[in-house]
Order: structure tokens, then C-alpha cells, then sequence
């Protein structure tokens, strides 16, 4: 069985849509709907229903993926471990963050970390189980004592909208503007829990619409992107399609904080060294 398909499944099930996943996937539709076909003609069942509303789950399905992902899961880590083979330094990189990790790489003179994607709480269990050495996440509330970590970029909220939005002319953005538009948060780790974006609307006594969830930042991009409501959790240095901008928040809301984390015990000197000069550069 060939683990692409099994991924292209995932990405489906998450976006709820072909069209959807067909971009975050950045491969076209039709050839994506071939590969599920074939998926489902190997395992023998359906596993999604189609819709015009979009793609969900079948209950064959949902077993399906929930095993599968566990297996792709545990191969992932078996490929990482066995290219490292016990001497490479494993760093875990949390969803949202290819052009930190991309510009902290471009700093490592030798043989650089091999790179595994991995949420910040994950990164911190497997920091304290030796899985990985260091992890590139978002600032978490605490540490237990074996892990360290160092600021390395603060980048301020910003509102992400279609440029063609009636919000999007402004220089700035009250919280009461945009809170009666759809805010799509990502499942997967919203710089550090979605909980932050909504206090602020709380702290001015404001109550935000929430739009659909997304399973990850490329997806609450692309669903900002078809017009499904404006996001909060993207940096404003991430890449973004032409068509969308973002848009200074007017009230006080605390950065999106990244952080180097390590375990104290490991030698990631050289990490560590990449890591002090990102946080100079900014």
C-alpha cells in the first residue's frame, strides 16, 4: 500500500474537502480524487461519502484512518530513527513555522538536525524521553526541568483577510470590527492555544463569531483565502497568496512567541548557537 495515498486521505478528512486538500497538498484535484479511488479500491470500502457540502468520514473510514494514522505515524518515527541512527540530532518543528526552521537551518554550518513536524506539547514529551533533542514550537506556559528554552522570533497579531473584504482598507482593526466576522482558528496548535485570541475579544467585552475550524495554518490560509472568514494565528512573515493581506490589530494582543527548546542534557550546541543569532536578526 503506498503511505502516499494514506496521506492524501488524512489531508483530505482534515480539509473536508477535495478542493481543499488538493491545495494544501499543491497537487491537482482530479489526479487527488484518482489517488483516492485506488486507496479505496485497496482497502475494499468506501471511506469517505461525497457531497456537494464537501467530504466526510464513512464509519469504515473512520477506523480506517484512525489506525492508518497511527501506523504512518510510527513509520515516520522509524525512518527518522533509523537515518539518525542514534548520532543526528532530531528537532521537532510545530505546525506553521517552515520559514523559522528554513532561516535557523540556514545558520547550521555542518551536518544539519534531521526534522520532524511535531506540536510544541508533543515536542516537550519527546524532549523528556530522548526521542528528539530539540523542538521549534510555540511559547508554551511552563517546562518541566529538563527542557530549556530561548526566544528566537516575536511576530505581533495581525488579521489576515481577502483583500477584497469590506475590513481589509482599513490601517488598522478594532477587535469590535472584525468580531462579527468569522474567525477560523487551526486545530493543530494556534500559537500556543486559540484560548489567547479570545480573551482579547474578552478583555474588551466582545463575544467573536467563530467560522470553521482548520486542521492546520495552510488550510486556515486557504480557507481565509476562499472566503471563509479571516484568521488571527498566522504570522505575518509566512507566505500568503496575493489575493489575501494582513491587517494591523488596533487594541493590545500579546505576540506570537517562538521558541528553541531542548533538552538540557543534549549536545545542540551548534542549534543553540543558530538559534541566538536568529533572535538577534529578528
Amino acid at each position: 500500500m503506498d503511505l502516499r495515498h494514506i496521506r492524501y486521505a488524512i489531508t483530505i478528512a482534515r480539509a473536508g474537502s477535495l478542493r481543499r486538500a488538493a491545495a494544501i497538498l499543491r497537487i491537482a484535484q482530479p489526479t487527488l480524487s484518482e489517488q483516492l479511488k485506488a486507496l479505496e479500491k485497496e482497502v475494499g470500502v468506501e471511506i469517505f461519502t461525497r457531497s456537494s457540502s464537501g467530504m466526510r468520514l464513512t464509519e469504515a473510514g473512520e477506523v480506517f484512518l484512525a489506525q492508518a494514522t497511527v501506523a504512518v505515524d510510527a513509520f515516520e518515527r522509524a525512518m527518522l530513527a533509523a537515518r539518525g541512527n542514534g548520532r543526528t540530532t532530531r528537532l521537532g518543528v510545530a505546525d506553521g513555522l517552515s520559514d523559522v526552521v528554513a532561516r535557523l537551518l540556514s545558520q547550521v554550518q555542518h551536518c544539519g538536525p534531521r526534522v520532524a513536524p511535531m506540536g510544541t506539547a508533543e515536542q516537550i514529551v519527546s524532549l523528556m524521553d530522548g526521542a528528539i533533542q530539540a523542538g521549534l514550537g510555540y511559547a508554551p506556559g511552563s517546562l518541566p526541568r529538563g527542557v530549556a528554552r530561548m526566544l528566537v522570533h516575536r511576530s505581533p497579531v495581525r488579521a489576515l483577510l481577502r483583500r477584497d473584504h469590506r475590513l481589509a482598507a482599513n490601517k488598522r482593526l478594532s477587535l469590535a470590527a472584525l468580531a462579527g466576522e468569522p474567525l477560523i482558528m487551526p486545530e493543530s496548535e494556534a500559537v500556543a492555544g486559540a484560548r489567547r485570541f479570545l480573551e482579547a475579544f474578552v478583555r474588551q467585552r466582545l463575544h467573536p463569531r467563530l467560522g470553521p475550524a482548520a486542521a492546520t495554518h495552510d488550510l486556515a490560509i486557504a480557507m481565509v483565502s476562499e472566503g471563509a472568514g479571516y484568521t488571527l494565528c498566522v504570522r505575518d512573515g509566512t507566505p500568503v497568496p496575493e489575493r489575501l493581506t494582513f491587517v494591523p490589530i488596533a487594541e493590545e494582543v500579546p505576540p506570537i512567541e517562538v521558541v528553541l527548546l531542548w533538552n538540557r542534557q543534549a549536545d545542540v550546541h551548534e542549534l543553540l548557537s543558530a538559534a541566538r543569532h536568529l533572535a538577534r536578526s529578528g
